[in-house]
């Protein structure tokens, strides 16, 4: 069965990764930091500490590229403590220890189109003779070398397991099927977990202009549609102009100012969007002025040109005359 593969991100960024993994190890990262920081203080200099360097380093990427924050800010703060590099070396030896023998694991963020497919790839997979996928601890499908496979409630006829690369696709996505996913099998090294969401495309928006005092133009986009599941942190809105209408951001996101000396005969595009889908609608700048207002603008560019002409030979007309 073939799998539409979500757009994945890593799920941990600076100052917001909160993650139970992360949160698990903390206690152990501190406790074990210490009695790695005494032992680093009594370190010799030379050869050793120039390899535990080395691996201070290693250690540090690691946890950063894994996004575990909290083992990464511990990692940067010793690296800093230049007047004592044993318990430098000490803490960042610890947080290399951790993750050699696998108590960190990596989260990945992975986004599913309703009722599309997805699929979790798993890394540094070894065949094994027992696979089983678990969402937020309960089974989603389970396989071993005698029983065979087997899916489980909603599950049912609408996962593919490989028991080769342990990679598993759910199909036809619902927004039940959110949440925590993770494998248990002997043939994987590292302890792999994918938070799933579940999203939808957006209806297309709808744009509103105003007048204000001044003769500027505010516009507004909005999605108007009822039951639509509105995700303020996937959903993004933006603005595109023609180059001869001067836009600027509003107040927020979906707001943008038209200068009034832009050209209003020009159409303005609001564009919203989330990881997966994008949709847009145009707004046209002649419906935000009165008509007068506008016919008034276009009749002047009209007779601006015939004024200047005429002014023109008339002075050529009056010079000759003096002659």
């Amino acid at each position: 069965m073939a799998g539409t593969t979500g757009t994945r991100t890593e799920s941990a960024r600076r100052g917001k990764d909160r993650r139970p993994d992360c949160i698990r190890c903390q206690p152990a990262a501190r406790q074990a930091g210490r009695g790695g920081a005494r032992r680093g203080a009594r370190g010799g200099a030379g050869r050793e500490r120039r390899g535990g360097a080395r691996e201070a380093g290693l250690a540090l990427r690691q946890t950063e590229l894994c996004g575990c924050e909290p083992l990464a800010e511990t990692a940067r703060t010793a690296m800093a403590a230049g007047s004592a590099p044993g318990w430098a070396l000490g803490v960042l030896g610890v947080v290399y220890l951790f993750l050699k023998l696998d108590f960190i694991s990596c989260s990945q963020e992975i986004y599913g189109a309703m009722n599309g497919n997805v699929t979790f790839y798993v890394s540094k997979f070894h065949p094994s003779t027992e696979i089983i996928w678990k969402k937020e601890k309960n089974k989603v499908v389970e396989w071993d070398i005698q029983s065979g496979l087997e899916a489980f409630q909603s599950f049912k006829d609408r996962v593919y397991l490989d028991i080769g690369s342990g990679n598993l696709t759910i199909t036809r996505l619902t927004k039940s099927d959110e949440g925590l996913y993770e494998l248990e099998s002997p043939g994987v090294r590292n302890k792999s977990e994918f938070h799933l969401k579940v999203i939808a495309p957006p209806p297309s928006p709808s744009t509103f202009c105003s007048l204000s005092d001044d003769g500027n133009i505010t516009l507004t986009c909005e999605i108007m549609e009822a039951g639509y599941d509105i995700d303020g942190n996937l959903l993004q809105y933006s603005w595109e102009c023609p180059p001869t209408v001067q836009c600027h951001r509003g107040l927020s996101p979906s707001e943008a100012y038209v200068l009034k000396k832009s050209d209003l005969s020009q159409n303005v595009q609001c564009i919203v969007s989330n990881p997966l889908f994008r949709t847009s609608a145009s707004i046209s700048l002649s419906t935000c002025v009165p008509e007068d207002n506008t016919r008034h603008r276009y009749v002047l560019f009209a007779i601006l040109p015939a004024v200047i002409c005429g002014l023109l030979f008339l002075k050529c007309f009056l010079g000759r005359h003096s002659q």
